[in-house]
């Protein structure tokens, strides 16, 4: 998907606002990322971390990794949590 930087900036306020959830007891990150509408596109990068795409970072094919696990999602999601 492509995105450009203010897509990334909501992503961020979206990962804020599942760091703030996992505070309070009986709502979890995940519960915020079904309702903001990226709970699928999270797993699925998740799931994309596996050996074929390992393989691909220790070979040296750092661009190809990047993209096969999708980690500008990841990485902006990351950092919204981390930010909250």
């Amino acid at each position: 998907m492509k995105r450009n930087l203010k897509d990334y900036g909501l992503l961020v306020l979206k990962g804020m606002g599942m760091g703030a959830a996992d505070v309070v007891p009986g709502v979890s990150g995940g519960t915020i990322a079904f309702i903001v509408g990226i709970y699928e596109e999270l797993i699925d990068s998740i799931k994309s971390i596996n050996g074929a795409s390992l393989k691909l970072l220790f070979t040296g094919k750092i661009a190809a990794f990047w993209n096969a696990i999708n980690a500008n999602f990841l990485l902006s999601i990351v950092a919204g949590i981390g930010i909250s």
